[in-house]
């Protein structure tokens, strides 16, 4: 018999008669087996079998599983132990606080650990292999962070409590002594909180390339009440984390930001000294974009435009931008180098800042700016904030600065509002959201790209700051016609300038036309005819004036 068929067998049997000897003597063959597959004790593989009948109901109080197992609920207190070995040896997990506050309210005896098999043991006794618990001893910085991330997800998704992240946190520790970040919580002689504090800022900068933590980043670790009790000690510097200078507030223009922490030089220098922040390239973190990651596009752009391209791309290459910053520093002038790239949609201003990523080899930080705006006053102006400390952070940290990238920036470069017209707090929230992007243009050391499809709202004081300036228009004739062969091969060359010549269309355009042919051949296997493309031109244009009109002739 495979091991879950014991496993059945036990607890078909334990429902019968429950804990007591006559269920012994009719099981014990199927215990046996289990026992000795799992490696346990027998009444160990009971237990176990019987949390393992209850997967995907969550975690099973143990007042509970006296009812399960027919007996007293004094009784179950003398497994306990056997519950604990169990946990050590990976088969089960524990979840010894309640879900929600509204739970504990309800259920205030609930205080005994919850149990739960864990869905790898699980997967393992379905196929019938050993489970082997995980081993942390040797690990390098990169694995250690690694399944410090791990721990801090299970966390975060109610998967794990914190006495059990604590708990196996120390096992790791333990076997880990060589690691700079377990040397020095010897050293300062960190509480428990204060360790797992430290790992969450070191996970957020190792990992998610994340300087800055706020009250929501602690609020799904430690709950809201520990969380407003350990920021309050962290505003009024009394936390010993604060004392030791490991964290510091967020600093903006001279002026502490008491609502954001990061950590301080000296932590950095400390607890990740055997990391190379500016070379962990296999995190990349939110809304990165790896140089690595970026495919090899041909671009066909005007004369002018690849000239001023090109130029651009020289200028970014690693050795050029190191030494104008250099000589810019020297002289006294900003070394920052704000770009936009306007243009009507589909002329390749995107694509066109990925590319000179790629050939620099300079990852992109991809802005998304819906996710700036908040409707609580005062939040937006934090988050963009937020988005330029982090920047600045990985400038500090990165071997080459990477690209601070603002798609389609419309809605925060446009002329700011007269306040007397603006509405209400939302004009002034978008003043003030422009007027920390302006002063972030004047101190950057790094590269910020702008993308904007009208350039005619732009506000003169960004106009003023933009250092390069590149203005996308549609292909001409020429380009178009290397567009259409380039995504398109099998059409002539004929055909490519009579396209080229009879519609107005843009880059982006001719490549929708470029899908939609590769749809039709997937159909029908048929290559796209010249009147097939003429079709698909005149749809992707959408001229009003070869439209259909409903109305009334004269």
């Amino acid at each position: 018999m495979k091991i879950l068929e014991h496993l059945e067998k036990i607890n078909a049997l334990l429902s019968e008669a429950g804990l007591c000897k006559k269920f012994y003597t009719k099981a014990r063959e199927h215990i046996n087996a289990a026992s000795a597959f799992l490696n346990i004790s027998q009444i160990q593989t009971v237990l176990f079998s019987l949390l393992l009948e209850h997967f995907g109901e969550g975690s099973m109080p143990i007042i509970k599983l006296s009812d399960k197992l027919k007996c007293r609920k004094l009784e179950i207190l003398k497994y306990l132990d056997d519950f604990e070995d169990l946990e050590k040896k990976g088969l089960i997990k524990t979840d010894k606080k309640p879900k929600t506050f509204s739970n504990f309210l309800k259920n205030k005896e609930e205080k005994f650990p919850n149990y739960s098999v864990p869905f790898d043991v699980i997967n393992a006794v379905r196929k019938g292999i050993e489970y082997k618990a995980k081993t942390y001893s040797n690990l390098s910085p990169i694995e250690f962070f690694d399944c410090v991330a791990e721990m801090l997800d299970a966390v975060r998704e109610e998967d794990m409590d914190l006495d059990s992240f604590i708990a196996e946190s120390r096992n790791i520790f333990e076997q880990n002594k060589h690691i700079c970040f377990v040397k020095c919580l010897a050293t300062y002689e960190l509480g428990e909180n204060s360790f797992v504090l430290m790992l969450i800022f070191c996970d957020a900068l190792f990992n998610d390339n994340d300087e800055l933590i706020q009250f929501q980043n602690l609020q799904s670790i430690f709950g809201y009440t520990e969380s407003r009790k350990i920021v309050r000690r962290f505003q009024s510097r009394e936390h010993k984390l604060f004392v030791n200078n490991l964290i510091e507030f967020s600093c903006k223009m001279g002026m502490a930001d008491t609502e954001y922490y990061c950590l301080s030089q000296k932590a950095k220098d400390e607890f990740l000294a055997d990391v190379d922040l500016g070379e962990n390239k296999k995190h990349q973190g939110k809304n990165i974009i790896s140089t690595k990651s970026i495919t090899e596009k041909i671009l066909f752009y005007n004369k002018k435009i690849e000239g001023q391209i090109r130029e651009l791309t020289e200028l970014l290459q690693e050795n050029n931008f190191n030494n104008i910053q250099k000589r810019l520093s020297n002289n006294g002038l900003r070394t920052g180098f704000p770009c936009i790239f306007s243009g009507p949609p589909g002329t390749g201003k995107t694509e066109a800042v990925y590319q000179i990523a790629r050939l620099t080899g300079r990852d992109i930080v991809l802005v998304d700016i819906a996710e700036t705006k908040s409707m609580w006053f005062g939040e937006s102006e934090k988050r963009i904030k937020a988005v330029f400390d982090r920047y600045k952070g990985m400038v500090k940290s990165d071997k080459l600065a990477p690209i601070l990238l603002f798609n389609e920036a419309d809605a925060i470069l446009s002329k700011r509002q007269e306040l007397s017209n603006a509405q209400g707090g939302v004009g002034q929230t978008e003043n003030a959201i422009q007027n920390i992007i302006l002063q972030e243009m004047e101190d950057m050391k790094g590269i910020l790209i702008a993308t904007t499809n009208l350039t005619i709202n732009l506000d003169k004081a960004f106009e003023r700051r933009f250092l390069y300036k590149i203005e996308f228009e549609k292909p001409d004739t020429i380009s178009k016609a290397l567009i259409w062969q380039n995504l398109i091969p099998v059409i002539s060359n004929e055909d490519a300038v009579s396209l080229s010549c009879r519609f107005d269309l843009s880059g982006g355009q001719i490549e929708n036309i470029s899908r939609k042919c590769a749809v039709d051949f997937i159909l029908t296997e048929t290559l796209p005819t010249l009147e097939r493309l003429i079709s698909f031109c005149e749809v992707e244009q959408l001229n009003k004036a070869n439209s259909f009109k409903i109305g009334f002739g004269a």
